[in-house]
């Protein structure tokens, strides 16, 4: 199998290559938002906005617990890749193992934290008395069973760079659907069956949690089975279960672009919810913007799922091919990813200007939120105005994330998310009141697209050199 795949990463051609990546990465992580929209879908057309608020300020914690699963899923991913691209099958193997073994680690720390600082740092990320409770009783179950999630998301990118696309997008499709099923029948009084009603558990925001980690425990299951097989590439081994220091930190330096960009998105998720809090008039329109930045950067999460999957899907062809030092195929890889990934955010967010009314529908009912419903879609207007370009900006940094250049991509991440739009944030608001809240964004991701370009020209050039070094050899 290995030598298959081996030949495939190295010589099929790049598009139908790409193709077979992507699409699998692409539905994997539409399915992967499906675990928190439809929560927010229930939560929100039962609740109405106050519970679309709460749930908003569920984000930034839960963020911060995904950052740690990218930092060691993806880092482990990228050096899995190029480790077979470099045919060294059994450093590949500790690569593995040691991934195990950081989220078992992981999720034995994360839920004493949780119990211990929840109430605060939700009053710390503009949460208020009516909505922390519910907030705080969500973010202790999904903590409490973190292990599931780390383990199904974390080695789904093991998966993918082991392969098995496939199989990767059966992991999160199995977990998804699961959520999809056993959501209502924890939050809803009563459940809606063909022509009749069957009772349900009426937990509220406290169901969408347990559904959430039921499902995630589905999709652990599966994913540990296949790497459990005798006759996997990769075999998980009880011996091989461990830290590995000259492996470790070539992990966290390539991980650190997508940790960090998870960890600066926590801290703008609550930066929003602090700020609409401090510069609104009143705590209820404080919470009507709150609950329009939850359904804003829903739709956000959903747009650019594609283009991570594009990501994903192109990551595996670029890390073996940089190790066999492909160079011609690896830039042919990237241009064609990122014609796709552009394009396609290019196309969205057109279709998210013309239609940003009906998408506020979907998340509330018009009797329960007229004044949301009056005031969210010129937010959402404001919000996306910037948004054409930012699928090649995405993709220029998973390239430099994929060839093992994590510093840059890094840069580039933290470029966006933290020094470009985390001053605006803060400035423009004592100009605009909250309203600057919204304009930030749009700023942030043109000047963030014009850092894009410049370290791709920069990487283009490296590139012809190195091919035409490689011609004259």
């Amino acid at each position: 199998m290995a030598v298959s795949v081996s030949k495939e990463l190295g010589r099929r051609p790049v598009a139908r290559l790409l193709w077979k990546y992507s699409v699998p990465a692409i539905v994997g992580m539409l399915v992967l938002a499906l675990y928190n929209v439809v929560d927010r879908l229930y939560v929100g057309r039962c609740v109405g906005p106050d519970g679309l608020a709460g749930f908003a300020l569920t984000f930034p914690p839960a963020m911060v617990m995904l950052a740690f699963g990218l930092l060691f899923g993806v880092g482990t991913a990228t050096r899995i890749s190029i480790a077979m691209g470099q045919g060294k099958r059994s450093v590949a193997q500790c690569y593995l193992g040691q991934a195990v073994c950081v989220y078992l680690i992981l999720s034995f720390l994360v839920y004493p934290l949780c119990a211990l600082f929840v109430e605060p740092l939700l009053w710390a990320t503009g949460g208020t008395s009516a909505t922390i409770p519910p907030a705080a009783d969500y973010l202790r179950i999904l903590f409490l069973f973190s292990v599931f999630q780390y383990l199904s998301f974390g080695l789904n990118h093991t998966l993918r760079a082991e392969g098995y696309p496939t199989k990767a997008l059966m992991t999160m499709l199995i977990g998804a659907v699961a959520n999809i099923v056993l959501d209502p029948f924890f939050i809803f009084r009563e459940v809606p069956l063909g022509f009749t009603t069957v009772p349900g558990l009426d937990m509220g925001i406290k169901g969408a949690a347990v559904a959430t980690v039921i499902s995630q425990a589905i999709s652990a299951a599966w994913v540990l089975a296949h790497f459990l097989r005798p006759s996997a590439t990769l075999r998980l081994r009880l011996g091989f279960v461990k830290l590995y220091r000259p492996l470790f930190w070539g992990v966290v330096v390539v991980g650190l672009p997508p940790f960090a960009l998870n960890l600066v998105g926590s801290g703008v998720n609550a930066l929003y919810n602090v700020l609409f809090r401090l510069h609104a008039p009143s705590e209820a329109i404080a919470a009507r913007e709150i609950a329009a930045i939850g359904i804003v950067m829903t739709v956000q999460m959903l747009i650019c799922m594609p283009v991570l999957g594009v990501a994903q899907g192109m990551q595996p062809i670029l890390g073996f091919n940089y190790g066999a030092r492909n160079y011609t195929r690896l830039r042919e890889t990237f241009g064609l990813a990122a014609w796709i990934g552009g394009g396609y955010i290019f196309v969205c967010t057109v279709l998210v200007l013309f239609f940003r009314k009906g998408l506020f529908l979907l998340f509330c009912k018009e009797e329960m939120a007229a004044e949301l419903l009056a005031y969210g879609p010129t937010d959402m207007a404001v919000f996306f105005c910037g948004f054409f370009f930012v699928g090649y900006s995405i993709l220029v940094g998973q390239y430099f994330q994929s060839i093992g250049r994590g510093g840059v991509s890094l840069t580039m991440s933290l470029s966006r998310q933290c020094f470009l739009l985390v001053p605006l944030m803060l400035f423009l608001p004592r100009l605009m009141g909250p309203m600057g809240v919204w304009w930030a964004a749009p700023i942030s991701d043109m000047l963030a697209v014009a850092v894009s370009v410049f370290f791709h020209v920069r990487e283009h050039r490296r590139l012809s050199t190195l091919i035409a070094q490689g011609a004259r050899a």
